[in-house]
């Protein structure tokens, strides 16, 4: 009996030593409070959504370059955020619980002309999407391959997938280009909203529709995969990096400068950003958007009429 008393008064006096041994290594030091100091000093992070139209991988990697690249321009942190859906982005944008957001028209729109019409500030368009020197996009509707459907009017009578209803290129133009042909939804044997542009494309290629609304860059991703083009939309209004609602004017010169005349340390992220050849920056306006404000309030009243 003595030896085993002896071993647990062996083990308890190695566990106090370990514990003493402890304490010392944590002791207070001026290095982290230092640091904490240093951290509440510091300005606050700026949050940077993005709607979801592609799937979140190509999302991070489109976007995080870019973030990486503010944060470096303004010294202060620039969060990339994913928004849960496209409302959810406009909502956040147009509340100011984020500070930048990336936008399409549609959703642009919706936060300028609807949640803040009446607002003493408004969301102020920072610039514009420019893709090979071009300051607008392309909608696109698309069938299989071996579809018999060679027109947008010999869509009567058959099933159609969209992006989300608040997607200005795979929802309202998609419903511009049939309305000009003459179809309405109520001549369609089947719609369906599926979220994503990339959803869209696979849906198709699959079988599951026999055609879909999407943006043309994402489309032709899937060409080689028995997707065919029918038909293409004008030029549209580009995408843009917008601020919420009372930034500070600094604040937004200074992404507008980082973005607008970029130098060597921007390379890398410019070339994540690009989707299609090279991409960059261009001043751009609220009127830029007046074809969207007519294609949207055309679908949402179902007004036929030509689009532009």
């Amino acid at each position: 009996m003595k030896s085993v008393w002896n071993r647990i008064n062996r083990w308890l006096a190695v566990g106090l030593l370990l514990a003493l041994s402890a304490c010392d290594q944590t002791a207070p030091s001026a290095t982290p409070a230092a640091s904490t100091a240093a951290d509440e000093n510091a300005p606050p992070a700026l949050l940077f959504a993005v709607h979801p139209y592609d799937n979140p991988s190509r999302l991070m990697a489109r976007f995080q370059p870019l973030c990486d690249y503010l944060t470096q321009k303004l010294g202060r942190p620039v969060k990339l955020l994913l928004a849960h859906s496209y409302g959810d982005e406009i909502r956040q944008i147009a509340r100011g619980q984020v500070d930048l957001a990336y936008m399409g028209p549609t959703p642009y729109l919706r936060a300028h002309d609807n949640y803040l019409k009446n607002a003493k500030h408004n969301v102020e368009i920072i610039a514009g999407e420019i893709q090979n020197g071009k300051a607008n996009y392309h909608s696109v509707l698309v069938v299989p391959q071996s579809s018999p459907v060679q027109t947008v009017a010999d869509l009567k009578n058959h099933t159609i997938a969209f992006g989300s209803p608040r997607s200005f290129s795979s929802y309202f133009v998609p419903r511009a280009m049939l309305l000009n042909n003459g179809v309405q939804l109520s001549d369609l044997k089947d719609y369906e909203f599926l979220g994503r542009h990339e959803r869209v494309a696979l849906a198709v290629v699959h079988g599951d529709f026999d055609a879909g609304g999407l943006r043309r860059n994402i489309a032709d991703r899937y060409l080689d995969r028995s997707l065919r083009i029918i038909a293409t939309s004008p030029p549209l209004p580009p995408h843009v990096i917008v601020a919420r609602p009372g930034l500070d004017n600094v604040i937004i010169e200074q992404v507008r400068q980082a973005l607008l005349h970029p130098g060597a340390d921007a390379a890398d992220a410019l070339e994540a950003f690009s989707m299609e050849g090279r991409t960059t920056f261009s001043p751009v306006d609220d009127q830029a958007f007046d074809l969207a404000r007519d294609i949207v309030h055309r679908i949402e009243t179902a007004m036929p009429g030509k689009l532009p």
